[in-house]
């Protein structure tokens, strides 16, 4: 799953549990599981240019997410912040083994850890079509979230 998409199912997250931000950072690392285990994308590295086909999409796509994490964090409401961040990394987490290790060449979890998410990933070559539908069903459903928390509070009487 694209690391987009990870942190635009954070945003959602963020807004429902934005009381509990060490909740919701978990609830994000859990998220980022049940992400992958639907079908999508999965780059076939046994093609002759598959290597760098994935390097380009991930440039893309980690450029992508940092640029939705900065904007979400920037929409939503100060009170949801901290939880809605928080949230986005926690989705965002298990996907940084790819580029420690890439520019660092270390593994950045232990065995287990990689083991699970490797056996949660349900890729194929022809699913950028589904990916592309998550990040835009997501990032929809993100404006929406915000949006509703944002009318709450103008209409909120008060205190």
């Amino acid at each position: 799953m694209f690391v987009t998409n990870h942190v635009l199912s954070g945003v959602l997250i963020g807004q429902a549990m934005k009381r509990r931000p060490v909740a919701a950072f978990f609830a994000g690392v859990g998220s980022h599981l049940a992400l992958d285990a639907m079908p999508h994308w999965g780059c076939d590295f046994h093609a002759p240019d598959g290597p760098d086909r994935f390097l380009r999409i991930a440039k893309r796509d980690g450029l992508l997410g940092l640029a939705a994490m900065a904007a979400a964090a920037m929409a939503v409401d100060r009170d949801a912040r901290v939880a809605t961040v928080a949230a986005m990394a926690g989705a965002a987490l298990l996907d940084l083994d790819k580029p420690i290790e890439h520019f660092f060449g270390v593994r950045a979890f232990p065995g287990p850890v990689i083991r699970i998410h490797k056996a949660v990933q349900n890729e194929s070559v022809d699913g950028m079509p589904k990916e592309l539908g998550y990040g835009i069903g997501l990032a929809t459903a993100d404006v929406v979230a915000i949006s509703l928390a944002r009318k709450r509070l103008r209409t909120r009487p008060p205190a």
